[in-house]
């Protein structure tokens, strides 16, 4: 039995050690993400060429519970589109058509706006945008 004591007198002192007080940092939830924080109109700055200004357009997108987004981007409606939230990593692709290519477009929701880049089938060009909520438009509430 004496063998027991040390670890007895472990176990006492680890449970009389007072709990360090939470960092502020702990506190402080990290913010939750839904697919509903696509949802809304989207004023898109894309930037297609190093050489020029960037050009602008306007993406619409609507979330639904199964995981699907449907929406517009740069006048064209979505064939398909699917979103996936991962812990704090919210994503989207969609495919669109001018009726001549198809169009591959993903994003990634990213301090309130979204981080992305279309790939354009057969045209050879992958472009680079950032998409910001609509001025006006509040984001959706929790």
């Amino acid at each position: 039995m004496k063998f027991l004591y040390p670890l007895a007198a472990l176990l006492l002192a680890a449970c009389a050690t007072p709990a360090a007080p939470a960092s502020p940092a702990a506190e402080a939830a990290a913010p939750v993400l839904a697919g509903s924080d696509l949802d809304g109109t989207w004023d898109v700055t894309m930037y297609w060429s190093p050489t020029e200004p960037p050009s602008l357009t306007v993406m619409v997108l609507a979330a639904a519970p199964d995981n699907k987004v449907t929406g517009s981007f740069y006048g064209s409606d979505f064939l398909e589109g699917e979103y996936s939230l991962r812990g704090d990593t919210l994503a989207f692709g969609s495919v669109t058509t001018d009726g001549e290519a198809l169009y591959s477009h993903s994003g990634r929701f990213v301090d309130g706006q979204i981080e992305g880049q279309t790939l354009s089938h057969g045209r050879d060009f992958l472009m680079i945008w950032v998409a910001t909520r609509r001025a006006g438009e509040a984001p959706p509430a929790p």
